[in-house]
């Protein structure tokens, strides 16, 4: 397990350099995503989710 978790380490770190991007940002923006991922969500949660993206993003343009 250690072992999956330096190998992700260490390819976060290479894509990062390769992009130009912190590391502290991609680690925050890869637990963000886990943490709103869709795999426990209900379907009417999702669909009430979707309509608030739709919502919003339609008043903004």
């Amino acid at each position: 397990m250690k072992d999956i978790k330096n190998r992700e380490k260490e390819l976060l770190t290479t894509i990062c350099k390769q992009n130009d991007v912190p590391i502290k940002l991609a680690t925050e923006l890869i637990s963000t995503a886990k943490k709103l991922s869709y795999e426990n969500v209900s379907p009417s949660k999702r669909v009430n989710e979707y309509q608030e993206i739709i919502a919003y993003h339609s008043k903004n343009n």
